[in-house]
């Protein structure tokens, strides 16, 4: 990789961190003081809900300057998660004030996502996105593995009101190493005059956008089910701190998804060669019996742990599988409008997961919700198999559909 991508690079992993040891020590935080399982699924949907508003940055993200925008983002975040620090140890932070602050971290956090990926593709050569998208999701997956497995014991010995504050400083370093080593390429949106005010330039980028990607019939398909299997899921994510009896523990349910993501981004370049009609259902398939099998029984074992490890490993390559595909089926002046509508379809029901598995694990059980939300899996190879469209692509990752 060169010199850009690898800054790109080293910002996405210490923002990944950052970002998983707030919302850890949030959900935590919520758990310890409420014990609620509602208000625990409730604290998940709030911080998913950012997702949805992805396709609000797409015109800007293709207008203005990518570098700046990673600047802002980062350093807003950072500022915001200050602020939750020093509420934090003046024993001021209420918890609506909590759940607003963090929803506009993760506002900011959110529009870094579809800049990156933007980047990604205009810094990378065509025939290896791919293996830079492996590489970007291993590298920072690595670092979360190690964020996940000590985020428990970080909250026993150190506390939460430490892991906010060094997450705040993380985060507005990354906006500075961004503004000032960052170099990136102008796209030709940027480059281009106008006589528009920026509102009425925003509302025709954003029609633009918008009437590039309700074109991309196919692509929209497999979104659609991948959509499915997001709410399925996220209604037992929400489940893994209820059915944790202690912060070490919930670390494990996390450390287990980490290590099985890791896995599945180090083979997804491996695999690239597959048609698509017959990785994409049979990898989901995977994914939905070793997750079913892993809450199977009421007693948790290392076992359980070690399926469900085995479960993200197909996770991690249906998420590889998916981001090349944007990419490589995007046109290139779209991307960055492309992926942030595509991300907010894809993360436009999760909040809805979250807040479902909440409430039904209020009512039930955390282990029924999770036995149950493995079913979106089989649901997905189903869904692949039979749709008349997406059961005849014969073509690999790589390939545009045309």
């Amino acid at each position: 990789m060169n010199k850009q991508l690898m800054i790109l690079l080293i910002g996405r992993i210490i923002t990944n961190i950052a970002d998983s040891l707030y919302m850890i020590a949030t959900i935590w935080y919520v758990k310890t003081t409420t014990d609620s399982a509602f208000l625990i699924g409730l604290t998940s949907a709030i911080a998913m809900l950012p997702v949805t508003l992805q396709f609000l940055y797409g015109p800007m993200i293709d207008r203005f300057s990518k570098r700046k925008i990673l600047f802002f983002a980062e350093i807003g975040q950072g500022s915001l998660i200050a602020v939750i620090s020093v509420l934090f140890f003046t024993n001021a932070l209420w918890l609506p004030l909590l759940f607003f602050l963090m929803f506009l971290a993760l506002a900011l956090s959110e529009a870094t996502y579809p800049t990156e990926s933007a980047l990604i593709e205009s810094l990378s050569d065509k025939k290896d996105l791919t293996k830079v998208n492996s590489v970007f999701a291993c590298s920072y997956q690595t670092l979360d593995i190690i964020s996940d497995a000590i985020s428990g014991i970080l909250i026993v010995f150190v506390g939460l009101g430490v892991i906010y504050v060094s997450n705040s400083i993380l985060l507005i370093g990354t906006g500075l190493l961004f503004l000032f080593y960052l170099k990136v390429p102008k796209s030709k949106k940027e480059d281009q005059t106008t006589s528009l005010k920026f509102l009425a330039q925003y509302k025709n980028d954003f029609i633009d956008g918008y009437q590039v990607i309700k074109k991309q019939h196919t692509l929209l398909n497999i979104m659609f089910g991948v959509i499915v299997i997001n709410v399925m899921a996220t209604m037992g994510l929400a489940m893994l701190p209820v059915i944790s009896s202690n912060s070490a523990e919930f670390g494990f349910w996390l450390t287990a998804m980490s290590v099985g993501t890791l896995v599945g981004t180090v083979l997804a370049s491996k695999l690239e060669h597959i048609p698509l009609n017959r990785i994409m259902p049979y990898t989901s398939l995977f994914s939905g019996v070793c997750w079913m099998v892993a809450f199977s029984q009421n007693d948790k074992t290392v076992y359980s742990y070690v399926l469900f490890g085995f479960a993200w490993i197909g996770i991690g390559l249906l998420a590889i599988f998916v981001q090349t595909i944007i990419q490589v089926n995007l046109p290139k002046g779209y991307l960055g409008i492309g992926f942030a509508f595509i991300s907010s379809i894809l993360g436009s029901l999760s909040p809805l997961g979250y807040f479902l598995g909440g409430l039904f694990g209020e009512l039930s059980s955390g282990p029924l919700i999770l036995m149950l939300s493995g079913l979106g899996y089989f649901g997905f190879t189903i869904y692949f198999l039979v749709h008349p469209k997406l059961k005849k692509l014969n073509t690999n990752i790589s390939t545009n559909f045309g």
